[in-house]
């Protein structure tokens, strides 16, 4: 920052000679316009990192958020299938179980389904 003094310095330098005073002033314009130019070389790098820098993020957001829905798809199907696959076996052991006790009581098996045939027939009947 400039001091008191150095102003002084320099309105005393510019009122004593035109020619220079005109010398000095081209050159601190154009001092200014190449402090300018830095600076908004400086602002454009800075905001072509943050650009790059958020569409990294958004890349990384992406990805994962992708991961994560194929995890929850993978573990969805996984419990389907298990599902799927002990109902399966749940209806088998069902099947094994029914036939078993036909073949033990066939009488017995054969007078339940009559009746449940009767039941049916009863209540198709009333509809």
């Amino acid at each position: 920052m400039a001091s008191m003094h150095d102003i002084q310095n320099a309105d005393m330098s510019i009122r004593g000679d035109g020619a220079q005073s005109h010398d000095k002033a081209q050159t601190f314009g154009a001092q200014m316009q190449d402090m300018g130019a830095q600076v908004k070389e400086t602002v454009q790098n800075v905001g072509t990192q943050v650009k790059e820098t958020v569409q990294d993020m958004g890349a990384y957001v992406r990805e994962t958020v992708q991961d994560m829905g194929t995890q929850a798809k993978e573990t969805v199907q996984a419990a389907g299938t298990q599902v799927y696959e002990q109902g399966r076996e749940s209806l088998q052991d069902l099947h094994r179980t029914l036939e078993a006790q036909i073949r033990e009581r066939p009488l017995q098996a054969l007078l339940v389904a009559g009746g449940i045939g009767v039941l049916l027939g009863l209540l198709w009947r009333r509809s």
